[in-house]
């Protein structure tokens, strides 16, 4: 990236080179949104070798209880954790053989818990210089009742936050 700026004394333009980011967490949930933001974060990271990619599915718990027929919420922590573990496999695999495809390696990690929150704090602990995810990844309808990941992340994130969106036609 170049930018440039006027002297004061004449308008001689000098190239001042600003650095990229150098930690990028890229967060997924397997959709076509998160796939398209993997592709980009690939092209990010041709342009400058030095960036380091952490891709992140985080499972989420608030659609993973039962209620009984008395409103007791209740749930198995082995069936839990074991369709958390195949899930994000699946997830992270196809994500990751995108950056494969591209000559590219990026590390991957799953956790369990509010995707949006996961996402900030993952990113604080890490020292990540940019989040990158996609527009979409649940339904509409259910996006507009709570509110979409992407819109969360982005108001509690405290670095940069870049969202992919899908193509118009």
């Amino acid at each position: 990236m170049e930018c440039y700026r006027q002297g004061q004394e004449n308008a001689v333009k000098e190239r001042e080179v600003l650095p990229m980011f150098k930690k990028i967490l890229l967060a997924t949930d397997g959709s076509e949104h998160a796939l398209k933001a993997a592709r980009y974060t690939c092209h990010l990271m041709k342009l400058d070798p030095q960036i380091e990619t952490t891709v992140l599915y985080v499972f989420d718990l608030s659609h993973q209880f039962s209620l009984g027929s008395d409103g007791a919420v209740f749930f198995d922590p082995d069936i839990l954790r074991d369709k958390m573990n195949e899930v994000a496999e699946q997830v992270l695999a196809n994500t990751k053989a995108v950056f494969e495809a591209e000559g590219l390696t990026c590390k991957t990690e799953a956790s369990m818990g509010h995707p949006a929150f996961v996402i900030v704090d993952m990113a604080e602990q890490k020292g990540t210089d940019l989040i990158i995810m996609g527009s979409r990844g649940m339904g509409e309808f259910r996006s507009f009742l709570a509110g979409s990941v992407s819109d969360r992340v982005f108001h509690l994130a405290k670095c940069p936050v870049m969202v992919i969106k899908e193509d118009k036609a």
